[in-house]
Protein backbone atom coordinates (compact mmCIF):
# COMPACT_ATOMS: atom_id res chain seq x y z
CA UNK A 1 0.00 0.00 0.00
CA UNK A 2 1.05 3.58 -0.12
CA UNK A 3 0.66 6.53 2.23
CA UNK A 4 -0.89 9.65 0.74
CA UNK A 5 -2.86 12.87 1.22
CA UNK A 6 -3.95 14.81 -1.85
CA UNK A 7 -2.31 18.24 -2.11
CA UNK A 8 -4.05 21.45 -2.95
CA UNK A 9 -1.21 23.47 -1.56
CA UNK A 10 -0.36 20.94 1.12
CA UNK A 11 -3.20 18.75 2.22
CA UNK A 12 -3.10 16.72 5.36
CA UNK A 13 -2.23 13.04 5.22
CA UNK A 14 -5.09 10.70 6.01
CA UNK A 15 -5.43 6.98 6.44
CA UNK A 16 -7.37 5.22 3.72
CA UNK A 17 -9.49 2.65 5.42
CA UNK A 18 -12.09 0.57 3.74
CA UNK A 19 -14.66 -2.02 4.47
CA UNK A 20 -13.37 -4.81 2.39
CA UNK A 21 -9.78 -4.83 1.34
CA UNK A 22 -7.72 -1.71 1.17
CA UNK A 23 -5.33 -1.01 -1.59
CA UNK A 24 -1.79 -2.08 -1.08
CA UNK A 25 -0.40 1.43 -0.96
CA UNK A 26 -1.91 3.61 1.67
CA UNK A 27 -3.56 6.47 -0.10
CA UNK A 28 -3.31 9.11 2.58
CA UNK A 29 -2.20 6.72 5.30
CA UNK A 30 -0.99 8.72 8.28
CA UNK A 31 0.81 5.64 9.54
CA UNK A 32 1.13 2.01 8.43
CA UNK A 33 -1.66 -0.14 9.77
CA UNK A 34 -1.01 -3.60 11.18
CA UNK A 35 -3.30 -6.40 10.02
CA UNK A 36 -5.68 -8.08 12.41
CA UNK A 37 -5.69 -11.70 13.54
CA UNK A 38 -7.06 -14.33 11.15
CA UNK A 39 -9.25 -17.28 12.08
CA UNK A 40 -6.97 -19.43 9.95
CA UNK A 41 -3.92 -18.57 12.00
CA UNK A 42 -3.65 -14.80 11.76
CA UNK A 43 -0.23 -13.71 10.63
CA UNK A 44 1.04 -17.30 10.75
CA UNK A 45 1.60 -18.92 7.37
CA UNK A 46 -0.96 -21.57 6.48
CA UNK A 47 0.10 -25.23 6.44
CA UNK A 48 0.86 -25.88 2.80
CA UNK A 49 2.13 -28.86 0.79
CA UNK A 50 5.88 -29.46 0.86
CA UNK A 51 6.06 -28.88 -2.91
CA UNK A 52 4.47 -26.08 -4.93
CA UNK A 53 1.35 -27.09 -6.86
CA UNK A 54 0.99 -25.20 -10.18
CA UNK A 55 -2.33 -23.48 -10.76
CA UNK A 56 -2.90 -25.57 -13.90
CA UNK A 57 -2.39 -28.91 -12.11
CA UNK A 58 -5.37 -31.25 -12.49
CA UNK A 59 -5.83 -31.48 -8.74
CA UNK A 60 -6.48 -27.73 -8.59
CA UNK A 61 -8.38 -27.11 -11.83
CA UNK A 62 -11.60 -28.74 -10.59
CA UNK A 63 -11.35 -26.97 -7.23
CA UNK A 64 -10.88 -23.62 -8.98
CA UNK A 65 -14.02 -24.31 -11.01
CA UNK A 66 -15.94 -25.12 -7.82
CA UNK A 67 -14.60 -21.95 -6.20
CA UNK A 68 -15.66 -19.84 -9.18
CA UNK A 69 -19.17 -21.32 -9.13
CA UNK A 70 -19.57 -20.59 -5.44
CA UNK A 71 -17.98 -17.11 -5.42
CA UNK A 72 -21.01 -14.99 -6.48
CA UNK A 73 -23.19 -16.45 -3.75
CA UNK A 74 -20.48 -16.23 -1.11
CA UNK A 75 -19.79 -12.57 -1.89
CA UNK A 76 -23.44 -11.78 -1.25
CA UNK A 77 -22.98 -12.90 2.38
CA UNK A 78 -22.40 -10.09 4.87
CA UNK A 79 -18.75 -10.12 5.95
CA UNK A 80 -17.38 -12.18 3.04
CA UNK A 81 -14.91 -10.24 0.89
CA UNK A 82 -13.35 -12.86 -1.36
CA UNK A 83 -12.46 -16.45 -2.23
CA UNK A 84 -9.43 -18.41 -3.40
CA UNK A 85 -8.11 -21.91 -4.01
CA UNK A 86 -5.34 -23.44 -1.92
CA UNK A 87 -4.22 -26.89 -0.75
CA UNK A 88 -3.67 -28.61 2.57
CA UNK A 89 -0.43 -30.23 3.76
CA UNK A 90 -1.27 -33.42 1.84
CA UNK A 91 -1.78 -31.52 -1.41
CA UNK A 92 -5.57 -31.85 -1.38
CA UNK A 93 -7.32 -28.80 -2.90
CA UNK A 94 -9.36 -26.59 -0.58
CA UNK A 95 -11.46 -23.46 -1.07
CA UNK A 96 -10.52 -20.37 0.94
CA UNK A 97 -13.19 -17.88 2.02
CA UNK A 98 -11.85 -14.45 3.07
CA UNK A 99 -13.84 -12.49 5.65
CA UNK A 100 -13.43 -9.03 7.13
CA UNK A 101 -14.22 -10.18 10.67
CA UNK A 102 -14.31 -13.39 12.72
CA UNK A 103 -17.52 -15.31 13.23
CA UNK A 104 -19.26 -14.73 9.89
CA UNK A 105 -22.39 -16.89 10.10
CA UNK A 106 -23.63 -19.38 7.54
CA UNK A 107 -20.36 -20.24 5.82
CA UNK A 108 -20.29 -23.74 4.32
CA UNK A 109 -17.84 -26.36 5.60
CA UNK A 110 -17.64 -27.96 2.15
CA UNK A 111 -18.10 -26.69 -1.41
CA UNK A 112 -18.70 -29.36 -4.04
CA UNK A 113 -16.73 -31.83 -1.96
CA UNK A 114 -13.82 -29.48 -1.16
CA UNK A 115 -13.09 -28.42 2.42
CA UNK A 116 -13.46 -24.71 3.20
CA UNK A 117 -10.81 -22.71 5.08
CA UNK A 118 -12.03 -19.41 6.55
CA UNK A 119 -9.35 -16.70 6.49
CA UNK A 120 -10.04 -13.44 8.31
CA UNK A 121 -8.18 -10.63 6.55
CA UNK A 122 -9.72 -7.70 8.39
CA UNK A 123 -9.61 -4.40 6.54
CA UNK A 124 -6.87 -4.19 3.95
CA UNK A 125 -5.04 -0.90 3.97
CA UNK A 126 -3.29 0.80 1.12
CA UNK A 127 0.38 0.20 1.79
CA UNK A 128 3.03 3.35 1.98
CA UNK A 129 7.59 4.06 4.62
CA UNK A 130 11.01 5.60 5.00
CA UNK A 131 12.78 7.41 2.17
CA UNK A 132 14.96 5.46 -0.24
CA UNK A 133 18.04 7.46 0.68
CA UNK A 134 20.51 9.42 -1.40
CA UNK A 135 22.80 8.38 -4.22
CA UNK A 136 21.74 5.98 -6.96
CA UNK A 137 18.02 5.24 -6.78
CA UNK A 138 17.32 1.57 -6.04
CA UNK A 139 14.17 -0.44 -6.56
CA UNK A 140 12.08 -1.41 -3.54
CA UNK A 141 12.24 2.12 -2.13
CA UNK A 142 9.83 5.01 -1.59
CA UNK A 143 8.05 6.81 -4.43
CA UNK A 144 4.83 8.71 -5.12
CA UNK A 145 2.99 11.21 -7.32
CA UNK A 146 4.10 14.80 -6.64
CA UNK A 147 0.47 15.96 -6.34
CA UNK A 148 -0.13 13.83 -3.23
CA UNK A 149 1.38 13.51 0.20
CA UNK A 150 1.83 9.78 -0.26
CA UNK A 151 4.40 7.01 -0.48
CA UNK A 152 4.45 3.63 -2.19
CA UNK A 153 7.22 1.50 -3.68
CA UNK A 154 9.27 1.47 -6.88
CA UNK A 155 8.80 -2.10 -8.11
CA UNK A 156 11.33 -2.63 -10.86
CA UNK A 157 12.59 -1.37 -14.21
CA UNK A 158 10.75 -2.61 -17.30
CA UNK A 159 11.51 -2.14 -20.99
CA UNK A 160 8.86 -1.09 -23.53
CA UNK A 161 9.68 -0.22 -27.10
CA UNK A 162 13.39 -0.06 -26.31
CA UNK A 163 12.94 2.46 -23.46
CA UNK A 164 13.14 1.95 -19.71
CA UNK A 165 10.30 2.69 -17.29
CA UNK A 166 9.65 2.32 -13.57
CA UNK A 167 6.81 -0.04 -12.62
CA UNK A 168 4.49 0.46 -9.63
CA UNK A 169 0.75 0.57 -8.89
CA UNK A 170 -1.90 2.88 -10.35
CA UNK A 171 -2.67 4.08 -6.82
CA UNK A 172 1.02 4.90 -6.26
CA UNK A 173 1.82 6.67 -9.54
CA UNK A 174 -1.58 7.64 -10.98
CA UNK A 175 -3.63 8.79 -7.97
CA UNK A 176 -6.33 6.13 -8.41
CA UNK A 177 -7.24 7.16 -11.98
CA UNK A 178 -7.08 10.91 -11.22
CA UNK A 179 -3.69 11.53 -12.83
CA UNK A 180 -2.74 12.58 -16.35
CA UNK A 181 0.25 11.25 -18.24
CA UNK A 182 3.26 13.49 -17.74
CA UNK A 183 2.64 14.18 -14.05
CA UNK A 184 5.73 14.33 -11.90
CA UNK A 185 6.76 11.25 -9.90
CA UNK A 186 9.05 11.70 -6.88
CA UNK A 187 11.43 9.47 -4.93
CA UNK A 188 10.97 9.33 -2.04
CA UNK A 189 7.23 9.99 -2.03
CA UNK A 190 6.18 13.24 -0.34
CA UNK A 191 4.82 11.43 2.70
CA UNK A 192 8.49 10.67 3.41
CA UNK A 193 9.58 14.30 3.04
CA UNK A 194 11.14 16.06 6.00
CA UNK A 195 8.90 17.52 7.28
CA UNK A 196 6.08 15.25 6.11
CA UNK A 197 4.55 16.36 2.78
CA UNK A 198 7.48 18.66 1.91
CA UNK A 199 8.94 18.63 -1.60
CA UNK A 200 11.07 15.60 -2.51
CA UNK A 201 13.30 15.01 -5.59
CA UNK A 202 11.76 14.06 -8.93
CA UNK A 203 12.60 10.63 -10.36
CA UNK A 204 10.21 10.22 -13.32
CA UNK A 205 7.08 11.30 -15.19
CA UNK A 206 3.91 9.25 -15.43
CA UNK A 207 3.68 7.50 -18.81
CA UNK A 208 0.76 5.04 -18.72
CA UNK A 209 -1.59 3.34 -16.27
CA UNK A 210 -4.35 0.77 -16.24
CA UNK A 211 -7.55 2.44 -14.96
CA UNK A 212 -9.16 0.81 -11.93
CA UNK A 213 -12.78 -0.12 -12.62
CA UNK A 214 -15.40 0.14 -9.89
CA UNK A 215 -18.12 -1.48 -12.00
CA UNK A 216 -16.39 -4.52 -13.54
CA UNK A 217 -13.64 -7.00 -12.63
CA UNK A 218 -9.99 -5.93 -12.44
CA UNK A 219 -6.84 -8.00 -12.82
CA UNK A 220 -4.12 -5.41 -12.25
CA UNK A 221 -3.44 -2.17 -10.36
CA UNK A 222 -0.42 -0.94 -12.30
CA UNK A 223 1.31 2.06 -13.87
CA UNK A 224 4.65 2.95 -15.45
CA UNK A 225 6.72 6.14 -15.41
CA UNK A 226 9.63 7.32 -17.56
CA UNK A 227 12.80 7.93 -15.49
CA UNK A 228 14.22 11.47 -15.31
CA UNK A 229 17.49 11.89 -17.16
CA UNK A 230 19.11 13.66 -14.23
CA UNK A 231 18.48 10.86 -11.70
CA UNK A 232 20.78 7.83 -11.58
CA UNK A 233 19.03 4.52 -10.84
CA UNK A 234 19.61 0.78 -10.83
CA UNK A 235 17.42 -2.29 -11.22
CA UNK A 236 19.05 -3.79 -8.12
CA UNK A 237 16.81 -3.62 -5.06
CA UNK A 238 17.79 -2.03 -1.78
CA UNK A 239 18.07 -5.60 -0.44
CA UNK A 240 20.78 -6.39 -2.96
CA UNK A 241 19.19 -8.78 -5.46
CA UNK A 242 18.61 -8.14 -9.17
CA UNK A 243 15.26 -9.45 -10.49
CA UNK A 244 15.43 -11.86 -13.40
CA UNK A 245 13.92 -10.92 -16.75
CA UNK A 246 12.06 -14.26 -16.89
CA UNK A 247 8.63 -14.16 -15.20
CA UNK A 248 6.98 -17.27 -13.77
CA UNK A 249 3.40 -18.20 -12.91
CA UNK A 250 2.63 -18.41 -9.22
CA UNK A 251 1.70 -21.70 -7.56
CA UNK A 252 0.31 -22.77 -4.21
CA UNK A 253 3.34 -23.36 -1.97
CA UNK A 254 5.79 -21.35 -4.09
CA UNK A 255 8.43 -19.59 -1.96
CA UNK A 256 8.61 -15.86 -2.74
CA UNK A 257 10.18 -12.64 -1.49
CA UNK A 258 9.86 -8.91 -2.04
CA UNK A 259 11.59 -5.64 -1.14
CA UNK A 260 9.32 -2.75 -0.17
CA UNK A 261 9.45 0.79 1.20
CA UNK A 262 8.19 -0.11 4.66
CA UNK A 263 8.96 -3.72 5.52
CA UNK A 264 12.06 -3.99 3.30
CA UNK A 265 13.01 -7.60 2.48
CA UNK A 266 10.37 -10.16 3.47
CA UNK A 267 9.97 -13.83 2.65
CA UNK A 268 6.76 -15.79 2.24
CA UNK A 269 4.79 -18.42 0.36
CA UNK A 270 1.88 -18.19 -2.05
CA UNK A 271 -0.99 -19.56 0.02
CA UNK A 272 -3.82 -19.32 -2.54
CA UNK A 273 -4.29 -18.69 -6.26
CA UNK A 274 -7.23 -17.61 -8.43
CA UNK A 275 -8.24 -15.25 -5.64
CA UNK A 276 -11.30 -13.02 -6.08
CA UNK A 277 -11.16 -10.16 -3.60
CA UNK A 278 -13.01 -6.89 -2.99
CA UNK A 279 -10.60 -3.99 -2.41
CA UNK A 280 -11.51 -0.68 -0.80
CA UNK A 281 -10.12 2.42 -2.52
CA UNK A 282 -10.89 6.03 -1.72
CA UNK A 283 -13.13 6.10 -4.79
CA UNK A 284 -15.07 2.96 -3.88
CA UNK A 285 -14.81 -0.82 -3.88
CA UNK A 286 -13.06 -2.55 -6.79
CA UNK A 287 -13.20 -6.30 -7.38
CA UNK A 288 -10.00 -8.08 -8.42
CA UNK A 289 -9.87 -11.59 -9.87
CA UNK A 290 -7.07 -14.06 -10.54
CA UNK A 291 -4.89 -12.77 -7.69
CA UNK A 292 -2.26 -14.35 -5.41
CA UNK A 293 -2.56 -14.39 -1.61
CA UNK A 294 0.37 -14.48 0.81
CA UNK A 295 0.64 -14.13 4.59
CA UNK A 296 -0.31 -10.91 6.35
CA UNK A 297 3.25 -9.83 7.17
CA UNK A 298 4.49 -10.17 3.59
CA UNK A 299 3.65 -6.53 2.79
CA UNK A 300 2.84 -3.54 4.99
CA UNK A 301 1.45 -0.06 4.45
CA UNK A 302 3.75 1.67 1.95
CA UNK A 303 4.86 -1.55 0.20
CA UNK A 304 2.38 -1.14 -2.67
CA UNK A 305 4.18 -1.53 -5.97
CA UNK A 306 6.74 -4.02 -4.66
CA UNK A 307 7.78 -6.69 -7.15
CA UNK A 308 7.25 -10.20 -5.78
CA UNK A 309 9.88 -12.66 -7.04
CA UNK A 310 10.77 -16.30 -6.45
CA UNK A 311 12.95 -17.00 -3.44
CA UNK A 312 15.46 -18.76 -5.69
CA UNK A 313 16.37 -17.06 -8.96
CA UNK A 314 14.41 -13.84 -8.26
CA UNK A 315 12.00 -14.54 -11.13
CA UNK A 316 9.12 -12.00 -11.24
CA UNK A 317 5.83 -13.49 -10.01
CA UNK A 318 3.54 -10.64 -9.00
CA UNK A 319 3.00 -6.95 -8.26
CA UNK A 320 2.02 -6.37 -4.62
CA UNK A 321 -0.91 -3.99 -4.14
CA UNK A 322 -3.18 -4.78 -1.19
CA UNK A 323 -3.27 -6.27 2.26
CA UNK A 324 -5.08 -6.54 5.54
CA UNK A 325 -5.09 -8.39 8.84
CA UNK A 326 -3.68 -11.79 8.06
CA UNK A 327 -3.32 -11.60 4.28
CA UNK A 328 -1.39 -9.85 1.51
CA UNK A 329 -2.32 -9.78 -2.19
CA UNK A 330 -0.50 -9.39 -5.51
CA UNK A 331 -1.45 -9.09 -9.16
CA UNK A 332 0.01 -11.83 -11.39
CA UNK A 333 2.97 -10.29 -13.22
CA UNK A 334 2.01 -11.76 -16.62
CA UNK A 335 -1.04 -9.55 -17.21
CA UNK A 336 0.87 -6.52 -15.87
CA UNK A 337 3.64 -6.93 -18.43
CA UNK A 338 1.16 -7.73 -21.20
CA UNK A 339 -0.82 -4.55 -20.49
CA UNK A 340 2.25 -2.39 -21.09
CA UNK A 341 3.86 -4.61 -23.76
CA UNK A 342 6.88 -4.66 -21.49
CA UNK A 343 9.54 -6.99 -20.13
CA UNK A 344 11.44 -6.84 -16.86
CA UNK A 345 14.91 -5.43 -17.48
Amino acid sequence: MAHRSKLLILATAFVLVGGILMIGCARNDVAPNAPSVSESGGDVQATLPSRAIPADARVLVAAIAAQDRATPGLLRMLGVIGTGTSADAAGRPIVVVYTERPGVAGLPRMIDGYAVRVHVTGKVVAYGGPPGGGGTLKMGTSTGNDLECASGTLGCVVIRGGYEFFLSNNHVFARENDASNGERIDAPGRYDGKPVCSQTPQCANLSDFQPISFTSNNTIDAAIAAPSAARAYTQVTSSGYDPSSTPVTGAVGLAVKKTGRTSKLTHGTIEAVNVTINVQYSGGVARFVGQYQMGGSFIRSGDSGSLMVTETGANPVGLCFAGGGGASFANPIGPVLQRFSATVK
